[in-house]
């Protein structure tokens, strides 16, 4: 283990429990059925390295199937396993965020002309 560091050679006082090592606990063995690794007391996980990234993936759920989209920008059908994707290309997403953009400050350029010229009148008649 480590020995306690004393604040009269440390001036920011004794170290924290955060930067310690974690250790967990020694012979135990990974969870996957058929597997005898033992895993190392710094693995923090329940699985070896070779069942890790497969279980993280079983967590996350099945592979969803294949489905026909149409793009929200040009129209244009196409194949995707993401149930959220919207667009068939980066460059129709890139263009409907333009526009959408481009709406945006179309809709906020009213609201701007009507204050500086509130503030214009404001300033006159204080003149």
């Amino acid at each position: 283990m480590s020995t306690p560091v004393s604040t009269a050679l440390n001036p920011w006082g004794p170290i924290s429990q955060a930067r310690r090592v974690r250790v967990h606990q020694r012979g135990r063995i990974c969870a996957e059925a058929g597997c005898a690794t033992i895993l190392s007391i710094y693995n923090p996980s329940k699985y070896c390295s070779g069942h890790l990234e497969q279980a993280q993936r079983g967590r996350r759920g099945v592979a969803h199937a294949l489905l026909a989209v149409a793009c929200e920008n040009c129209g244009a059908g196409f194949e995707t396993r993401n149930p959220r994707r919207r667009y068939c290309s980066d460059r129709c997403r890139m263009a409907a965020f333009a526009r959408r953009k481009r709406a945006a400050q179309r809709r906020e350029a009213p609201v701007a002309t009507a204050a500086r010229l509130a503030a214009r009148e404001a300033s006159d008649d204080a003149a």
